[in-house]
């Protein structure tokens, strides 16, 4: 059994993270960002699977997203991403267990398609994913800052190979989006349920806040681990 906070604040912890939220206290952390699998079929190793049934996997998500709300602190906030189909199930399952909703926020992928590509067939394609903000509680003041933007459109490219860092994971999101999250939100404790390669335990590194990040993946564990070890990004 960990021992709150030791065992929890600043480290990856690898496990199946519904039954490690189950070991921290009530009102424990000022927010969290929550990026879970959408069910859309990607390849997270053998793990987990990304092809639930439709009725199983909202269960699953509402068991998690219960957790998650009795960890956070009044007053706080919840981020989380998901599909433009999943959003309309998420949002009144998140206002179910007692979250208000705020808003939608859009991550634009400004680098995913070009006409001269070739990729643009047969109907719309996706270039952006949904955040949606649920508060806790009353909704407190974001924090004010010359250095990140407060428009809900965050316009970030979406991680490649050759980029700086890589890509190590078929969901990983920019850097520089989750520290532009963190950054504008107060609080010194962030969970983080599904933090994959680290994505979201570097940024809040690199911004000297607290952070409690899980992955039931062992192999994204460890390279979370070596993220964690460099040097600031």
């Amino acid at each position: 059994m960990r021992t709150w906070p030791d065992d929890f604040l600043n480290k990856i912890i690898c496990g199946d993270c519904l039954e490690v939220m189950k070991e921290m206290p009530s009102s424990s952390v000022d927010f969290c960002i929550a990026d879970p699998p959408f069910n859309v079929g990607l390849n997270y190793g053998e793990n987990f699977s990304d092809k639930k049934p439709e009725r199983e996997y909202w269960k699953w998500i509402k068991a998690r997203v219960q957790e998650i709300y009795r960890i956070l602190k009044d007053n706080s906030r919840l981020y989380i991403f998901h599909t433009d189909k999943g959003i309309y199930k998420l949002k009144p399952l998140c206002e179910s267990v007692g979250f208000k909703y705020h808003q939608n926020l859009i991550w634009h992928k400004r680098n995913l398609c070009s006409f001269k590509s070739g990729r643009i067939t047969g109907d719309w394609h996706f270039m952006h994913e949904n955040i949606l903000l649920f508060h806790k509680g009353k909704r407190t003041p974001m924090i004010s800052s010359h250095d990140a933007n407060c428009f809900s459109v965050l316009i970030y490219p979406s991680p490649q190979r050759n980029f700086k860092g890589g890509r190590d994971h078929p969901a990983q999101k920019p850097l520089g989006l989750i520290k532009h999250i963190i950054h504008r939100t107060p609080g010194d404790v962030i969970l983080l349920p599904f933090v994959s390669t680290g994505t979201e335990a570097r940024a809040a590194k690199d911004l000297k806040r607290n952070f409690i990040g899980i992955e039931i993946n062992p192999d994204y564990c460890k390279i979370a681990e070596e993220r964690l070890a460099q040097g600031v990004l």
